[in-house]
């Protein structure tokens, strides 16, 4: 779940994404295939969540100490893609969903539904919403989250994938076919009710796993087409590419605008500001460093960051996402505290 720290006093968004682990281990609560499939339980996790995160972290401003019930969509998170390809999806108690990889002879039956609104998973977030806005009295559009076609070649096809896509085997075209239609059909729908600030993010975290070459080589026409699609569909465009980014920066600058770019840790926050002048950047902090520093090296690691960013105030961000159970809560403050300092 995500909470938004807005004090523009200090940058206009800092992000923290606390692990359904880092709830089950602190709070007891439960997450699983309930917490997906039952719209009831979620709401009142959710209500649970917001106020736990207000009471524990006051200076922090998250959560909200008499949280109302809201229309909450199911996440089925990476697993999306994967769980309407047919692969068998796993809903741990204190985890996101994970799947199963489809055999090879599945993967070369598999084609893209003609209505995707009408095949599970998304025909299920539909009924869901659909239910939740007639008992809470809202109107929820059910805006489906794009994902990157790489991504969803990697979970569907497993390991094997990537020796495939190398070859440029059959397999691999098939593959990166279906989860390339998948993706087209999720910008289209989602333009139909987009608002002026709905944004077409491909998820590229398996990017780094092939060269830059190789990315422009085989995968940028994709994201090429991807942001076309979304502008003519009345959407802005942003892509979250959570490894180091530099080596991959000149690929997308080909891309003629960028709304919006997520990188990784290690990654340096001047050259990704100054490449893409369009772009607001959202950098992300290593939840594995977070919870393993001491308070003074996390201030010290974040304000070398944000020194980098000075005057480019209005168009960065960052995020603390993934934190793991038995992360300092201090270290959380700390963040807060050295951005409202270095502004």
């Amino acid at each position: 779940m995500w909470y938004l720290v807005q004090d523009r006093l200090v940058i206009d968004g800092l992000w923290f994404n606390f692990m359904p682990s880092w709830w089950r281990r602190n709070y007891g609560l439960t997450f699983g295939e309930r917490f997906v499939f039952d719209p009831d339980y979620r709401v009142e996790i959710y209500r649970l969540m917001a106020r736990a995160l207000h009471d524990r972290f006051p200076d922090l401003h998250i959560g909200c100490p008499d949280p109302q019930p809201q229309v909450i969509l199911p996440d089925f998170a990476n697993v999306i893609t994967p769980a309407l390809a047919g692969c068998e999806v796993i809903y741990p108690e204190d985890n996101y969903p994970w799947n199963r990889h489809l055999a090879p002879d599945a993967i070369e039956r598999l084609r893209p539904p003609a209505d995707i609104a009408a095949a599970f998973p998304y025909s299920e977030i539909a009924r869901q919403v659909a239910y939740l806005n007639g008992k809470l009295g809202q109107d929820v559009k059910p805006s489906w989250k794009n994902r990157g076609v790489l991504n969803d070649a990697e979970l569907i096809g497993g390991p094997d994938f990537f020796a495939d896509f190398a070859e440029d085997a059959p397999r691999s075209r098939i593959l990166i076919d279906y989860c390339r239609a998948v993706l087209n059909a999720l910008i289209i729908r989602n333009g139909r009710c987009a608002s002026p600030s709905e944004m077409a993010i491909l998820t590229n975290c398996m990017v780094m796993m092939i060269s830059p070459a190789s990315y422009r080589d085989k995968l940028l026409g994709y994201d090429l087409a991807a942001q076309e699609l979304a502008y003519e569909t009345g959407q802005q465009f942003g892509i979250h590419h959570c490894g180091s980014f530099e080596r991959y920066a000149a690929g997308y600058r080909a891309i003629p605008r960028i709304d919006w770019i997520e990188i990784g840790w290690g990654s340096d926050i001047r050259t990704a500001l100054a490449l893409f002048p369009e772009a607001t950047i959202q950098y992300i902090l290593s939840a594995v460093f977070v919870a393993s520093a001491s308070r003074g090296k996390v201030r010290e690691m974040l304000s070398a960051i944000l020194e980098g960013t000075r005057g480019q105030w209005h168009r960065f961000r960052l995020s603390m996402a993934d934190v793991e159970y038995g992360t300092p809560d201090e270290n959380l403050l700390e963040i807060y505290a050295c951005c409202k300092e270095m502004r």
